[in-house]
């Protein structure tokens, strides 16, 4: 990826301070603070590593867990299978490969809060895959998943879900985008397309990991009438690296919601995925 421009760093500090005076704990939002008011979260659990490439998963499970939303779009989420078992003796069975049970960590979630799955593999290896996931307690719908690759070095993923939620469908897409410029502006052009040709109205959050720091996300969805939640609220979004944010690569589009609150994770989170969590209040009318 090109090199992005150096941010101020008296900037940067800024900002941290204000995440960090907003958020001395984690802020237990609930979703059912008002009958129309929407939570959404979209985190890239980089397969449940820390920036530093260690173990998190037990500590992302728990901040999940503490953290309710009406709807978690997540990426990168990982599912690894176990190593088959071969008979060590003539006789005895072996396992196919294919009956091993994966073990996902967005199953794994869903499990555990109860909540509604739709699941879209992006990179598929071996003995281990990850990809897109959205989550929700109510009822949800798989739409579709589709492949967005722009190239052959960058698997790439969209996965659609609708939710029902205050009596009104909510249409819910997922999407982890390319590295360079070039391929994440063939993917926007082609998700704002799908989105006029088969979700032309009707409330939508479009919410991933765009690697998106020169910000074309905005005017480019705009065309097609959806707003970043977080220029709306006048907030920088920074996400990454989660230690020390300095780039807006996160992103979270909406149609048909008002966004209402930008909530900002704690200062904890640094350091469980090299991403932070991008936390919003929305309202439906």
């Amino acid at each position: 990826m090109t090199s992005p421009p150096n941010l101020p760093h008296n900037e940067a500090q800024n900002e941290m301070h204000e995440a960090a005076h907003e958020s001395e704990h984690d802020r237990k939002h609930d979703p059912e603070d008002n009958a129309r008011d929407f939570v959404a979260v979209s985190w890239n659990l980089h397969k449940g590593r820390s920036p530093l490439g260690l173990q998190a998963w037990s500590a992302m499970r728990h901040w999940l867990h503490t953290n309710p939303a009406n709807a978690y779009f997540l990426q990168e989420a990982e599912a690894q299978r176990p190593t088959p078992w071969r008979a060590d003796a003539r006789g005895e069975p072996v396992v196919p490969a294919s009956e091993l049970l994966w073990n996902c960590q967005a199953t794994d979630i869903a499990t555990s809060l109860k909540l509604q799955l739709a699941l879209g593999n992006t990179v598929i290896k071996r003995s281990r895959r990850h990809g897109n996931a959205i989550l929700s307690p109510h009822p949800l719908d798989l739409g579709g998943r589709w492949n967005i690759s722009a190239h052959r070095f960058e698997q790439r993923g969209l996965l659609v879900a609708t939710v029902k939620f205050a009596d009104q469908q909510i249409t819910l897409l997922c999407a982890h985008l390319a590295l360079t410029r070039a391929a994440r502006l063939r993917q926007m052009h082609w998700i704002a397309e799908w989105i006029v040709r088969e979700a032309p109205s009707g409330p939508l959050i479009l919410a991933g990991d765009f690697n998106d720091w020169r910000n074309d996300s905005g005017p480019l969805f705009g065309t097609i009438g959806l707003i970043e939640v977080a220029a709306a609220l006048g907030r920088k979004a920074r996400t990454f690296p989660s230690f020390s944010p300095a780039l807006a690569l996160d992103k979270m589009l909406v149609r048909g919601l008002t966004p209402v609150e930008w909530l900002v994770p704690s200062q904890k989170t640094a350091w469980l995925s090299d991403h932070l969590p991008y936390m919003a209040r929305l309202r439906l009318p």
